[in-house]
C-alpha cells in the first residue's frame, strides 16, 4: 500500500470523515485532561461529524472537572463533575 497510500477505506466520503475523527479521538492521550475544565470549539470551516463531538466527550468525561461546547464567550456545559464536599467532623 505505501508509498501510494497511506489508508485504505470503503464507505461513502461521510463514513470515512467519522471513521478519522473517531480514531484521531482513540488516539488522543486523555490523561492530560484529567481534571481539566475543557471546552470543545463549536464553530469549525471544516466539516466536523456529529460522532466526534459523542467520541470525545465519552473519551473525556471520566476524567474531567468539566466539559462545554462552543465558543469560549458562549459555551453550554454538557457535563460537570459532582463536587465532593470533605467531611467536617473528621477533624
Amino acid at each position: 500500500m505505501l508509498p501510494f497510500a497511506q489508508t485504505v477505506y470503503n464507505g461513502t466520503p461521510a463514513e470515512w470523515l467519522r471513521a478519522c475523527y473517531h480514531q484521531a479521538v482513540q488516539n488522543m492521550d486523555a490523561t492530560l485532561y484529567a481534571g481539566k475544565r475543557i471546552v470543545i470549539k463549536g464553530c469549525s470551516h471544516k466539516e466536523v461529524p456529529t460522532s466526534a463531538y459523542t467520541d470525545v466527550t465519552a473519551l473525556l468525561q471520566p476524567l474531567a472537572q468539566s466539559i462545554m461546547y462552543g465558543e469560549p464567550c458562549s459555551t453550554v456545559p454538557i457535563f460537570k463533575r459532582p463536587r465532593v464536599l470533605e467531611n467536617s467532623s473528621d477533624s
